[in-house]
């Protein structure tokens, strides 16, 4: 492309997104597109955004892929590659200071849903506790494991010792299940029932297990099939 078109291109396409933006219509590969024209000095960047949809579906599968594999798209490079591997960090940042660094919730949707944003964009399958106070206030939110959990090194040890350490009265269970559906499987009931047990023994309350999928969650508290669990003992 001639330099002086291909600089008016950019330009028109800027200006595009500074009057109107995006919204959930605009084809997936301009978003790439001028998101690339940040690390992309000398090429034109449409080819290789629609390179990326074509080879992984979605703006979302592109976020999601491997940055090893995204610097080996032709024209992207590792730049590009970390540049785009930065917006999900970015997003999670974001709603976290957008949430208060402290919630109060007002019942267990409302956990869930801030459970949700912060799992966002997380495709590794981790384990967290939400712990509470009296009130419902969040006294502190942990990540503690990475992997399902049959399979985690997480202990009921690390779960007391946290919520000990936060001087939590209740406490939420919180895991994803990346890519798949936010159904309990009979690995995390029994998790579940060990955890609710152990609590009780030092005097804190597991008032829910919420488990989440890229886009939805389950409050095993709200079923009649698993409320029985969070029962105070």
């Amino acid at each position: 492309m001639d330099k002086n078109l291909h600089e008016g291109h950019r330009e028109r396409v800027r200006q595009e997104f500074l009057q109107h933006g995006f919204d959930h219509n605009t084809p997936p590969h301009k978003i790439l597109e001028i998101l690339l024209f940040y690390c992309v000095q000398r090429a034109d960047t449409n080819p290789i955004a629609h390179e990326l949809i074509n080879k992984y579906g979605s703006v979302a599968g592109v976020l999601d892929a491997p940055v090893e594999e995204l610097a080996a798209v032709r024209g992207l490079s590792e730049r590009g590659a970390v540049l785009l591997k930065l917006i999900m960090p970015t997003a999670q940042r974001y709603i976290y200071d957008k949430q208060e660094q402290k919630p109060t919730f007002t019942g267990l949707d409302s956990i869930g849903k801030y459970a949700l944003g912060r799992f966002l964009g997380e495709t590794r399958e981790r384990v967290a506790i939400m712990c509470l106070d009296t009130r419902g206030s969040m006294l502190g939110f942990e990540f503690l494991s990475d992997g399902d959990l049959s399979s985690v090194g997480l202990s009921q040890r690390d779960i007391a010792k946290t919520a000990l350490g936060f001087n939590a009265t209740a406490v939420v269970l919180c895991h994803n299940h990346p890519n798949g559906i936010a159904l309990p499987s009979d690995n995390d009931l029994l998790f579940t029932k060990d955890t609710a047990d152990t609590l009780a023994k030092i005097g804190v309350q597991l008032i829910d297990h919420v488990v989440l999928s890229d886009t939805d969650f389950v409050s095993m508290a709200q079923s009649e099939q698993y409320g029985y669990i969070f029962a105070p003992k």
